[in-house]
C-alpha cells in the first residue's frame, strides 16, 4: 500500500496526502492566486485517500501573497458545498509573515461563524503546529 500521494496542482501550491498517518499536507510557495487556490482545494477535496485524513497542516510560510476577505469567504462557501462527511477535522496553518498571519486568523474565525466541521488554528511555527495537531506523535517530516 502506498503511504504518500503527491500532487502538484500548480507550481505555487500542492499537496500531499500521508495515507500511513492520515494526515493532508499543503503547501505553497510564491504568489498564489485565487483560482489556484479553489482548482487545488477542490483537488483534494475529491481525493479519495482525502476520507482517511485526520488532520490537515497547511504550510504557507513561503507564500508571498494573501487572500482578500471575499476570496475567503468564497473559499469556506465552496467549502460547505464540497466538503465530504469524512475528512480531516482539524486544520494548523502555518505562516511566516504578520500579514499572512492576520488573514489566516480571518479564516479560522470565519470557519467558526460558518459552522463548518473543523477546528482551525493558526502559527507561525511548523513544529507548533505539529504539536497541536498531534502532541503525542513525534516532529513531522517531509518525506
Amino acid at each position: 500500500m502506498c503511504c504518500v500521494v503527491i500532487y502538484a496542482v500548480g507550481m505555487s501550491l500542492g499537496y500531499d496526502i500521508y495515507a500511513d498517518i492520515g494526515l493532508l499536507y499543503i503547501r505553497g510557495q510564491g504568489a498564489i492566486t485565487q483560482r489556484q487556490r479553489m482548482s487545488t482545494m477542490l483537488a483534494w477535496l475529491h481525493e479519495p485517500e482525502y476520507a482517511n485524513c485526520r488532520d490537515a497542516l497547511i504550510d504557507f510560510a513561503d507564500v508571498t501573497t494573501t487572500p482578500k476577505v471575499g476570496e475567503l469567504r468564497e473559499l469556506i462557501a465552496m467549502l460547505k458545498q464540497q466538503m465530504p462527511a469524512r475528512g480531516p477535522r482539524r486544520l494548523a496553518v502555518v505562516t511566516s509573515k504578520p500579514i499572512t498571519f492576520a488573514v489566516a486568523r480571518t479564516f479560522e474565525h470565519l470557519v467558526r461563524l460558518r459552522g463548518l466541521p473543523f477546528e482551525v488554528k493558526v502559527f507561525m511555527s511548523l513544529a507548533r503546529a505539529w504539536a497541536w495537531l498531534r502532541p503525542d506523535e513525534p516532529p513531522f517530516l517531509l518525506r
